[in-house]
């Protein structure tokens, strides 16, 4: 079921689990809320849980994308550094 959220776009699935157990789950991949960052997507347990997820990736937009560039940077230098050798 597709929800919707200040604009982003997140669903509602039930799941059976490993053990027999039932689930619930909301998930979000909304690309326009992630752009610039490398996180692809997220899940959280309640509705009120995603909308809090939904609030800090667009309230904290600007600040996630320099902490995401920082990041980019410093795995840069930390390859430029050591290579990949033993990595894969």
């Amino acid at each position: 079921m597709n929800m919707n959220y200040r604009n982003t776009e997140y669903s509602y699935h039930e799941w059976i689990t490993f053990d027999g157990n039932q689930a619930t789950g909301y998930h979000c991949d909304d690309k326009e809320l992630l752009k610039g960052i490398n996180t692809t997507s997220f899940c959280a347990q309640t509705k009120a849980e995603m909308h809090s997820k939904i609030d800090h990736y667009i309230d904290n937009r600007q600040e996630n994308i320099e902490q995401q560039k920082q990041y980019d940077r410093a795995e840069a230098e930390y390859y430029e550094k050591y290579g990949t050798v033993g990595e894969f």
